[in-house]
């Protein structure tokens, strides 16, 4: 089964962004609030999600790893691996459980549904998609990710007339580490998502094209939120939701949608490296995390993406550089 390149690009890119991407927020507190040094944080971190991005998708074309487990095989000891694999796993339920949630939170807003129903909803649709093949995540990401692209470039243009607002910027020397940081943050489920939709793609043009588009979707996108950040007059908790709101209300209302867009497609990531891992019987398992709706969604993003982070630096050494070869212990 071969899919388009620009298909795995778009999923490269529904992978990546979530509702903190979406709101403004994300790039706010990684970017932002740096001022000039921001921008070259966001070229810094978008020249790396093409390298990583198409060092996954190679590994998964030419067959070498079918898992996120297969993948720490040629680097860490075995018992490593049971516990790398015991924390992601943990960490992709869990991040699943934080989708149903703020899909929730976002049904309840634009629609009035209860949350709980609204994270139902939402779960059910990852796993429906999921559960139909790689087909169906790059079909879903192909026809929901340029929606985001246009809502983030309109609001972009709507605002770009508003005068910059000087604010006090963060330490100069920091805006390196938190480039980095924005990076693993991110990056957590991308290459896992990646060294699956890999295997659709015939040539490493196909794969290099795919990454490279995809970081440069995701890095045109984080500028153009950048400046238009720079008009607002105060950051609040959806600065791109307040951005939209002052150009017209009905914008803003569309521009919600986004958030539920942007969460939907992390989840599909999630799942999609799960069943990569564990199978289609897993899918069924997680539906249960739609009670994770009845949790705070802003609480859940706060403990949970910081340590998603940390762990996601364990899928970087072995895709960089292959060990010495290493006997995968069970799955």
């Amino acid at each position: 089964m071969k899919v388009s390149w620009l298909g795995v690009a778009l999923t490269y890119v529904g992978a990546v962004v979530g509702a903190g991407f979406a709101s403004g927020q994300e790039i706010y507190q990684f970017f932002g609030r740096y001022g000039q040094s921001g921008i070259v944080g966001i070229a810094v971190a978008g020249s790396l999600f093409g390298v990583l991005g198409y060092l996954a998708l190679e590994r998964g074309r030419r067959g070498q790893t079918g898992g996120f487990v297969s993948l720490w095989a040629s680097w860490y000891p075995a018992w490593l691996i049971r516990v790398a694999e015991g924390v992601t796993t943990a960490f992709l339920v869990i991040g699943l459980g934080v989708v149903s949630s703020g899909g929730g939170a976002a049904i309840n807003q634009t629609a009035g549904a209860p949350r709980l129903l609204g994270a139902l909803v939402t779960t059910v649709a990852v796993v429906l998609v999921v559960a139909s093949g790689t087909r169906s995540v790059v079909r879903a990401n192909a026809l929901l990710i340029p929606y985001l692209i246009v809502m983030v470039l309109m609001i972009g243009v709507l605002n770009w007339p508003h005068p910059t607002v000087s604010r006090p910027a963060a330490p100069p020397g920091q805006w390196l580490m938190s480039a980095l940081l924005y990076l693993s943050y991110n990056i957590f489920t991308g290459i896992m998502v990646l060294l699956g939709v890999g295997r659709t793609l015939t040539s490493r043009s196909q794969t290099g094209l795919a990454a490279f588009l995809g970081a440069a979707v995701l890095s045109l996108l984080a500028f153009v939120e950048h400046h238009t950040l720079t008009t607002l007059p105060a950051i609040g908790a959806l600065p791109l939701v307040d951005a939209a709101a002052r150009t017209h209300r009905a914008l803003a209302i569309l521009f919600g949608l986004c958030l539920w867009v942007a969460l939907f497609t992390t989840g599909v990531a999630e799942a999609y490296a799960l069943r990569e891992q564990y199978g289609s019987p897993i899918l069924w398992l997680i539906m249960v995390t739609f009670l994770f709706g009845l949790l705070s969604f802003d609480r859940l993003v706060q403990v949970l993406y910081p340590a998603m982070g940390m762990v996601a630096v364990l899928l970087w050494i072995p895709l960089v550089y292959r060990g010495p070869k290493r006997g995968v212990p069970g799955g």
